[in-house]
């Protein structure tokens, strides 16, 4: 009992964690966000998949519906984020943060 009272909070605070980090693209500006996107070399619709994720996977890990279909998308975009901007930082100040959610959305994603 105390282990999926753990694990709900793990996922709640996973959720809050990417619906936050999708709002903060809204309130940049999706053209900035493209444009970021685009200069990584990655396609500006990407920029928009992206924000969607976040937002209905964050709030899928916080209502728990669909929670562990929504992980697998917002683990990819860790593995993502991983290999297109935080690899080359190193793992302190890099990519440490990135491997925490990349694992704990695989996590949330192999749970039954």
């Amino acid at each position: 009992m105390a282990y999926e009272k753990a694990f709900s909070l793990l996922r709640i605070a996973t959720g809050i964690l990417f619906f936050i980090h999708g709002i903060a693209k809204l309130q940049k500006g999706m053209a900035a966000v493209v444009t970021t996107f685009g200069d990584l070399g990655l396609p500006g619709w990407l920029a928009y998949l992206v924000l969607i994720v976040e937002l209905i996977g964050g709030l899928a890990l916080i209502i728990g519906v669909g929670a562990r279909y929504a992980a697998w998308g917002l683990a990819a975009i860790m593995a993502g984020a991983i290999v297109t901007v935080k690899w080359e930082k190193g793992f302190v100040g890099g990519y440490e943060m990135d491997l925490i959610l990349l694992l704990v959305t695989i996590c949330v994603g192999l749970k039954r």
